[in-house]
């Protein structure tokens, strides 16, 4: 496997990936969001040799009123997804998050399921279509501590 390392990325350094991965067969083109900004959300990237190859944004955000945390903007290069660069990030990005919440929660797309059930996951309620994406998702929860 390539030298890969977690790093902390701005929002904007998020958007090329959220833009070839997340938005390139949706309607909406929107990269940025209104979370991006707000205190104590992270953006976490995998580096390697050539770059960025994957991302993710973790905000503090509450779910059904419990102290969680809030995936946002999951996204791996596409020539490196289902090679181990994802689970990097995302194991990553619950370590950090289990400092200042239990709970990891998001709206995953359909087509990740697997990957997230990999990762510790379990889905919630029933699918539904995304307004921005007109993509099915459904919520997914993973308990921290």
């Amino acid at each position: 496997m390539a030298d890969y390392t977690v790093v902390e990325l701005t929002a904007e350094e998020t958007h090329p990936l959220r833009l070839s991965v997340l938005r390139s067969d949706t309607p909406s083109k929107v990269l940025a969001f209104n979370e991006d900004d707000w205190p104590g959300t992270i953006h976490l990237g995998v580096r390697d040799a050539d770059g960025v190859v994957a991302v993710s944004s973790w905000v503090p955000e509450p779910y059904l009123g419990e102290p969680a945390v809030h995936l946002r903007g999951m996204a791996t290069a596409p020539h490196l997804q289902g090679q181990g660069v994802g689970g990097i990030l995302i194991e990553a990005g619950c370590e950090r998050a289990a400092l200042v919440a239990p709970l990891v929660w998001a709206r995953a797309r359909d087509v990740a399921l697997g990957f997230y059930l990999r990762h510790g996951f379990t889905v919630v309620g029933d699918g539904f279509t995304d307004d921005l994406t007109q993509k099915p998702h459904h919520m997914i929860l993973r308990r921290l501590r």
